[in-house]
Formats: C-alpha cells, sequence, structure tokens
C-alpha cells in the first residue's frame, strides 16, 4: 500500500503554449498560426479538486470557444464558463478530468496549450498492479487503490529508457482503477507513477515484458524485390526494418504479432537484415545472399588501345545498371553487348587511364583499373625496389634529392609494382618527408592497389608539388606491394620553335611537318603549342591541312557548329595540351601540316610533344 497526503497551497502556475516559460508582454502571441493571438499563460489552482473552479489567464481569451480538459469528455463550452474576458477565463474542472495539459480551442483549431499538466489534490493510494509476468506490447495492465484517477503517468522503464502512458491515454479511469495497455517501448523492468506535479512512487513489484524474438526467415537466397516472411514473437513491436547500406523497407505484421512481410529493396546487398524495435534494441535475421555481380575476367587491363575489343565474363550481369569507362563516361546502351554471363565493348576515343565501375546499384559496384597504351618517353626517377608488407616500420623513401620545383602540375606520376601476396588486398600510401605528413587535397593518401601487377598513375596537383617542395620531398608507405620504379614522362620534344600568327578568322596559320617530326606523333603522347595574343584573348581552332577536325582537341575542349574543336583563350593563357588519337595521327601524317585558324590575334611560338 502506499499512501501520501499533502498539504496544498494555492497558487497561480505560470505555464505557456507554445513552450514559452515566462509572461512578458515579448513573450506574447509567438505562433504565426495562432491568428487568433490567444495565449494560455497561467492557470491555477493546481492541485484542484475536480467540479471545482479554476482561472485561466492569458491574452486575446474572449476568442476562447471552449477549454479543453485531459480526459475523455472534459470539454467546457464557453456558454458554461463562469466568467471571463479577454484576460481570464473561470470555470469549473469537469469531474471526467484526468492529470494531463489543458487546451484552449477557437473553434476546432487547438491554439494554446499548457507546458505542465493540471493535477488533483486527493492523496493518490496504489495497492496492486496486475498482472505483473508473461506481458506483451499491448496487453493491459490493471492499477487499483483509491484516487488512482489521479494518475498522470505510468512509465515503464528498464533502468535505461522509459516508455511513458499517459492518463488521456488510459484505456478506463475510475478513482478506484485504471487501465492501461503496455506501449509498444516497454521492456522488462519497474513501473513507476506519477501525479504531474510532485508525487511519484515505484511499485515494488517488478514488471515482466516478454521481448520480441526473431526465429526464422522463409530465404536466405531472395531476389530484389521479392516478398519474404520473417518469423518470431512480438514483432509487432519492430519499429523498422533495415537492410544491409542502411535501407529500410516497409512491412505489415500478422495479427498473432509472429510474422512480418516485407519486400527486399532493389537498392541493397547481400548480409543480414536488422529488425529494429520501438525500445531502441534490435534483432538481427540470417545472412541474406542476393544474387550479386561477380566479375571473374578482364580480356584486357593494360596496353589497351582505341578500337581494342575488350570482353568481361562474369555472373548476373543481367543486374548491371550502367558500366562507365574512364575519361569516357557511361556507355549508351547501343556501345556494348551483353549477356548474364559477358559484356563486350569496342574501346572508344575518349577513353583514359583510371577505372572501369560496373554498377549494380548504389551498394553493388565493381571496379577494375585499366592502362592506356602509350609510347610516350618516360624517365625513371628512382628504381632502387622497396617491399613494403605491413604500415609499421618499414624504410621510407623521402626523395629530398629530387626538384620538385621543376614538375609542372597535371604531371602524372607512375609507380610500377608487384603485390607481393598476389591476390590479396594491398595499398600504397604517398605521404611528405615531414614527418610523413598527409599530402593536400585533392590527391588522396592512399591509393588502393586492385591488380596483382600494375602500374599506379598519379596526376600532380600544384598543390602538391607546392607541399613536396616545402617539406622534403616523397614519402611512401602502405601494405603488401614491391615497387619497381617511378616514372615521371620525358620533357617535352620541341617539335618547331617560331612565330606563326597572328590568327584572324579570314586566314588560317599552317605548320608543316618535316619526317623528323612526324616520327614524333604516336598516339597517346601529349601534342601541345605555346602562344602568345592579344588582351583580349579569343577562340582557336587546330586541324590538320585540309581543314580535318582533330578528334584529340575535341575530347578536351568540345566542337564549334562546324564539328571542329574550337578553344577558348584569354590573355594569361599561355598554351594548350591535348592527348594525340590514333586518328589524329593518321590524320597529320597524311596531310603533311597542322592548320590554325581563329581570332584574338593568337601567334603560335612553340609546338611540342611530351
Amino acid at each position: 500500500m502506499n499512501k501520501i497526503y499533502r498539504y496544498f497551497t494555492l497558487s497561480m502556475v505560470a505555464l505557456l503554449g507554445l513552450s514559452l516559460t515566462g509572461c512578458s508582454e515579448d513573450n506574447l502571441d509567438t505562433n504565426p498560426y495562432n491568428k487568433s493571438g490567444v495565449n494560455l499563460v497561467a492557470f491555477g489552482p493546481s492541485p484542484i479538486l475536480r467540479t471545482h473552479e479554476i482561472r485561466i489567464t492569458g491574452t486575446n481569451l474572449n476568442n476562447v470557444t471552449s477549454v479543453v480538459f485531459p480526459g475523455e469528455g472534459a470539454v467546457v463550452a464557453k456558454a458554461n464558463f463562469n466568467s471571463g474576458d479577454n484576460k481570464d477565463i473561470y470555470l469549473n474542472v469537469p469531474d471526467e478530468s484526468v492529470p494531463g495539459k489543458i487546451r484552449l480551442l477557437v473553434g476546432n483549431d487547438t491554439v494554446a496549450t499548457s507546458i505542465t499538466p493540471i493535477t488533483f489534490e486527493e492523496p493518490i493510494e496504489i495497492t496492486s498492479v496486475s498482472p505483473t509476468t508473461g506481458l506483451s506490447a499491448g496487453d493491459e495492465v490493471t492499477v487499483k487503490g483509491d484516487y488512482v484517477y489521479n494518475i498522470y503517468q505510468a512509465i515503464f522503464t528498464n533502468g535505461v529508457t522509459g516508455a511513458p502512458v499517459e492518463a488521456e491515454n488510459f484505456t478506463y479511469v475510475s478513482r478506484r482503477e485504471v487501465r492501461f495497455q503496455v506501449p509498444l517501448a516497454a521492456e522488462s523492468g519497474v513501473i513507476t507513477f506519477n501525479d504531474g506535479a510532485d508525487w511519484e512512487y515505484e511499485y515494488p513489484t517488478a514488471l515482466e515484458i516478454l521481448p520480441a524474438t526473431y526465429t526464422g526467415i522463409s530465404t536466405k537466397t531472395p531476389d530484389f524485390g521479392q516478398e519474404i516472411k520473417i518469423t518470431g514473437t512480438n514483432l509487432h513491436t519492430v519499429e523498422s526494418i533495415m537492410f544491409p547500406g542502411g535501407v529500410t523497407s516497409e512491412f505489415t505484421v500478422s495479427d498473432d504479432h509472429n510474422t512480418i512481410t516485407t519486400n527486399v529493396p532493389a537498392a541493397t546487398k547481400s548480409g543480414a537484415a536488422t529488425l529494429v524495435l520501438y525500445s531502441g534494441a534490435s534483432l538481427t535475421t540470417d545472412e541474406l545472399t542476393l544474387p550479386t555481380v561477380t566479375v571473374t575476367a578482364f580480356s584486357k587491363t593494360k596496353d589497351i588501345k582505341v578500337g581494342d575489343k575488350i570482353t568481361i565474363t562474369g555472373t548476373n550481369f543481367d543486374r548491371i545498371e550502367s558500366i562507365t569507362l574512364p575519361g569516357y563516361g557511361i556507355l549508351g546502351d547501343d556501345e556494348y553487348t551483353l549477356t548474364k554471363t559477358k559484356i563486350t565493348f569496342t574501346v572508344p576515343d575518349g577513353m583514359t587511364d583510371g577505372k572501369i565501375v560496373i554498377v549494380q546499384n548504389s551498394f553493388i559496384t565493381i571496379e577494375q583499373g585499366v592502362m592506356m597504351y602509350s609510347d610516350a618517353p618516360e624517365t625513371t626517377i628512382w628504381s632502387n625496389g622497396f617491399e613494403c608488407t605491413g604500415w609499421s616500420g618499414n624504410q621510407d623513401l623521402a626523395w629530398g634529392g629530387y626538384d620538385w620545383s621543376t614538375v609542372q602540375a597535371g604531371t602524372q606520376l607512375k609507380f610500377y609494382y608487384n603485390k607481393v601476396n598476389a591476390g590479396s588486398w594491398g595499398c600504397i600510401s604517398l605521404r611528405h618527408g615531414n614527418g610523413w605528413g598527409a599530402l593536400p587535397d585533392p590527391i588522396p593518401g592512399q591509393y588502393d592497389l586492385s591488380d596483382d601487377e600494375g602500374v599506379l598513375t598519379v596526376t600532380l596537383t600544384q598543390g602538391v608539388i607546392d607541399d613536396l617542395v616545402a617539406n622534403g620531398g616523397l614519402v611512401i608507405t602502405g601494405d603488401n606491394f614491391y615497387l619497381k620504379k617511378i616514372t615521371i614522362p620525358s620533357a617535352e620534344t620541341v617539335l618547331w620553335k617560331g612565330e606563326c600568327g597572328p590568327t584572324n578568322w579570314s586566314g588560317d596559320k599552317m605548320i608543316s611537318l618535316t619526317d623528323e617530326m612526324k616520327a614524333e606523333l604516336k598516339a597517346g603522347r601529349k601534342m601541345g603549342i605555346e602562344f602568345k595574343c592579344d588582351a583580349g584573348g579569343g577562340q582557336v581552332e587546330i586541324c590538320g591541312a585540309w581543314w580535318t577536325g582533330l578528334e584529340g582537341p575535341k575530347l578536351v575542349y568540345g566542337t564549334n557548329s562546324e564539328g571542329r574543336a574550337i578553344m577558348d583563350f584569354s590573355a594569361d593563357t599561355t598554351k594548350f595540351e591535348w592527348t594525340l588519337q590514333q586518328a589524329d595521327v593518321d590524320i597529320l601524317l597524311q596531310q603533311g601540316a597542322i592548320l590554325f585558324v581563329g581570332n584574338g590575334g593568337l601567334t603560335i611560338t612553340k609546338l611540342y610533344v611530351l
């Protein structure tokens, strides 16, 4: 038995709707949706006896059409107010009232709500709570005693989290008995009662709430979108289902609470699903194996040329959403053939070194590094050999002696390596010499090595070059690789120097190609021009001698209305570079010259290849 008697002191309880805590003029009428301007500032006395008069103070209260007390049918219409004006309403508390928050209505709209609940003066006495064992969410709990209709909350708690049920949601209310349902978030533990003011009581017998359980799944090898059934007990306490990748799915629960029916989301991957309960706890299903794209072989990953036919073999290719080629973009449906086990495509102009990315969905992708063929000359800047099979205690390579200030932004370093343990994961991490500090963005600090043997190509930014100059050169560490050598593109080969120009749209400028110059033209090499121009800048087209557009400049700079590459330049631009395609080499060898036309007074001063 628990009996509490309290001495009552009449007081006004300052309570604002809209979570306000003061009652100064500055705090009034702040609800933009409350067009009536009604505010509930305070009410009292509280605690109070049912049927006794209570005073509500506020602003614009003459607009209030009814006052709603907590409890079924506890509504007092304006016609039944004892008295009232714009600042005060006097009325009697309905006998049906239970502890809870008071609401002021204008018509059918709630325009103000008290922050704290109205409470009642009679002392609560609790003699029994039943049942206390074998409860499940939704079961009814009965509390008996005296003045139990003054209970404001019954809180189920496991010592960490609580699941309150407020008086307004009780299923039955009388002076000597109240009933309510076990909430979905409830777990085994003590149950605590309060009156919304200063009374609180913990029932001495803990309640046993049967938890949700998982027993099985209808199939462990479903397809995407397929309906599956998850079985267990008390599954109505599951709030959400999360599939691998954090993807949720809508679901229904059977009437007996033992089966959940849902569909496997299209954007997920193999793995276990998680049943998240209202209590915050979770259950894990068996692992699901979904039909997933796998790749077993690429017909070619190195020395790839434009026009080569590439074949990829594997499984579940009918599930592929997109195929992206480095430097080129997503292949169109008419640019490749596909069966369930084979993909075939022809290497297009514009494909570069990088990774082919095969996408099944946002959580399932396959990447394969590829290298285009290039006979551009390279200079080896390091070739001592270095084996790295773990991060800790390995010899770093700080090349403080290399003059990084001579390197231009956009230069591609190539790291030739073998995997120490073929087929296993490995990575190369690039740092600077001052304490192994990380190189600045946008260069990644770590590169995964997806090949058992290959070439890692890294494009240097000006920020990285500045960092290497300032901090003692490059440091390499990582795991599971043997580094054979590092190369940098050889210095440019000058094909021609002089002055050719200035360009204008009324005539073209042309540089003839000698046999020695033609010998340097190879697909994959970079060709460039250095120039000077007028202060305003302009545009220039670069073509073969017969006005045949070159493919390399088109890929870098785009085309004009006639389909030829056109480049914009400003007064501070000094050069253009592009990668020679095989079609460009064929055009220049056949036509024997390179032609420039445009405006802006562009004068070519050097033609070179890298």
